[in-house]
This record gives structure tokens, sequence and C-alpha cells, in this order.
């Protein structure tokens, strides 16, 4: 359980910003901290494993976004985590956990971040979604296809000091976007496709590389790039990186782009049939029989090159008593080593109104789950 607690705290990344070098260095690689005092810089002793970078502390503290919440705001907690989440796997293509430390990033201030999501007109050049044409019907308005913007930073370790290695920045980008003809009125949607939410997401990010280029303290850094199509806002599963790109050597663009193939459905929602979603129904008619009270028993099962990678269950309930909570945990772990896919790592949360009662986890690889009963 802590590492999905740790880990999730380390993604918590949403729009970040700094007034000035954030790496504690000057062009000259000297010092730089409050005046009269030197900051001091360290990691985290314990790194939970491979999947994970350890992260950089400043005088003893983790270093929090001062935009955090400032933005647009994606549309729903699914599609937030999996944005932040998502860019921390895909910064592990080009940093790897073994030679970058984990910082949130510090080189977009809040002001310039409003600026980029807004729409770009003669008060706000530096807006990257398009200037509003006066149209209100969905298919003739233009619309909104940046909603937010996210930073993180990847730090290397020279001696007892840590300098900038590299950036990556995610571009959420609506599929759908959510608006009103008048303020507090209904809400209407204007569908953008795929091809044109990767074409608009590629020049927005040649443009930010091009501005990250021009910031203090940035220089020739690799800089990665990933796009993230985000799931309608009533979906129950997040949305996906949908390609991702690299500006190397102090380029001002990215190089070529590579369009990933990631995929969330929720089980048992999702339209196609496939072996896992009956083996999926097998468990959840197993756990229903066992213990009836249930609210709804559902899984957001993610999928690369069409093959199932990772799953996350949801089991809500309504428990009477401590005995209930264990002999129903332990009759799902059991079901769930029976039914669910083997070979791939798989959460389960059992919550009810009260919150989360108990957590089950399976790495790749293991037989059996670690279970945890909250008291």
């Amino acid at each position: 359980m802590n590492k999905k607690i740790i880990a999730t705290l380390a993604a918590t990344v949403f729009l970040l910003s700094a007034c000035s070098d954030p790496t504690g260095e000057d062009s000259s690689g000297n010092t730089v901290g409050t005046p009269g005092k030197a900051d001091t810089t360290s990691t985290t002793n314990n790194q939970l494993s491979d999947d994970y970078y350890k992260t950089v502390i400043t005088n003893g503290s983790y270093q929090v976004s001062k935009t955090r919440g400032s933005t647009l705001g994606l549309n729903s907690n699914f599609n937030l985590k999996a944005f932040e989440t998502g860019l921390m796997s895909l910064s592990q293509l080009h940093f790897s956990t073994e030679d970058y430390y984990f910082q949130e990033g510090q080189y977009i201030d809040s002001t310039t971040a409003n600026k980029w999501l807004r729409r770009v007109s003669e008060e706000n050049p530096d807006g990257l979604n398009p200037a509003d044409n006066g149209k209100k019907e969905p298919n003739e308005r233009t619309p909104d296809y940046l909603n937010s913007v996210l930073e993180q930073n990847y730090m290397v370790k020279k001696g007892d000091k840590f300098s900038l290695g590299g950036i990556s920045i995610g571009l959420s980008m609506n599929a759908i976007d959510y608006y009103q003809k008048v303020a507090f009125g209904a809400d209407y949607e204007t569908k953008i496709s795929r091809d044109e939410l990767l074409k608009q997401g590629q020049e927005m990010a040649n443009k930010i590389v091009q501005r990250l280029r021009e910031t203090e303290g940035v220089g020739d850094i690799p800089i990665a790039v990933g796009i993230f199509e985000q799931s309608p806002k009533d979906s129950l599963a997040g949305g996906s990186f949908i390609a991702e790109a690299i500006s190397e050597k102090g380029d001002t663009r990215v190089g070529e782009w590579e369009v990933l193939n990631q995929e969330k459905v929720v089980f048992p929602l999702v339209d196609k049939t496939s072996n896992e979603l009956t083996n999926f129904e097998n468990f959840k008619s197993e756990v229903e029989y066992f213990f009836p009270n249930l609210s709804g028993v559902t899984a957001e099962a993610s999928y690369t090159n069409d093959q199932l990678v990772k799953m996350k269950v949801d089991i809500v309930t309504q428990f009477y008593g401590e005995s209930e909570i264990i002999g129903f945990t332990q009759y799902v772990a059991e079901k769930a080593a029976t039914f669910l896919p083997p070979n791939i790592p798989i959460e389960i949360t059992i919550g009810s109104i009260n919150g989360t009662e108990s957590f089950m986890a399976r790495k790749t690889g293991e037989t059996t789950f670690i279970t945890h009963v909250f008291n």
C-alpha cells in the first residue's frame, strides 16, 4: 500500500513554476539559494522499484508546484491520474530511473501557463488555442484543443550537486470540447477527430519547445513531449498518451513523432468481447454471489499495442463489521488469483461509504496478492 501512496504523491505534478533557475545552480554552476543561506539538496534514500524515480528534496522538503490548480483543469480525476502517471512512464523511454532523479517542473510559471492555455488574440499573443471565430454551434465553432500542460523535470547528480538533465512536457488535448453558449447555460459538445487532435498537439509542442529553449536554465538539455487524449468526462477510465517525441541537442523543434497504441477500457462496460472481459465477468459473478450487498464491481484495463498490460479493480460495498471485511478480502484475493489475467500487475481496492476498506496488489510474475485491511 505504501507503494501506491508514494507513487501517487510523486506524480502529483499539475503545472509547475519558479522564478529562478530551479536546479539550484546558475549558468556558471555555482549554488544559488536564499541570500545568506545556501540550499541543501538530497534525494529520497529508498527506491520502491525500477518503475519509480528517486525524488529530489531541497532543504528537507519536497518541491511542489506553485501553479497547481491555476489552469483550466482536466475534466475528471481519472484523466488527471492517467495524465500524470502516464507522462512519468513515457519519460522512462528517455530518462532512466537509474540515472535520473525526479523533481516537479520548475520552468513554466503560472502566468505563462495560463497565457498558453487561453486562446490567441491581440491581448494574448502567446495563446496556444486558436482564436475564437465567434460561432456557437458545435460543428461551426473553433474548439479549445489544449486543456492542460504538465511539466516534469529529471535531474542528474554530479558529485553532491544536482543539475537539470531533461524535461518532459505533457499536452492534454480535448477529444470533446465542452462549452456553454451563454454563461451558466446548458453544456454543449464539439467533437474533435484524432487526426485533428494530433495535428494541433504537434504544432503546439514545437512552439512550447522553442519557448522553453529561450528560458533561462534550460539550455540544450533533451525535452520530451507527449500528447494525451482526454477521455469523456463521464468515463470511468482515464485517457491515454497517443504520441510522443523528443527535442535533443538544443533543437527548437521535436524530432520524429512516434504514434502510440494505448487504450483504457472499463470492464464490464466495454463493447467488444475478449477473453479478459469473460474472465473478469466470471470473477465479478463469484464475488457478487459471495457478498450480495455490492454497489459495483468494475475494472480499468490498460492496453498497449492491443495487449493487456495492467488492471485496476474497484469494488464498492457496505460492511457491517471487521470480520466481514477480513473474510471478503480473503475471498476476493483467492478468486482474483483464479480468474484475473496472470503475468500483469493488478490492484484491487475494496471501498465503502466510509472510504477504502482493504487493498490488494500483485506484481508482474507473482501468483499471490499482498493484502492490507484498514482498521
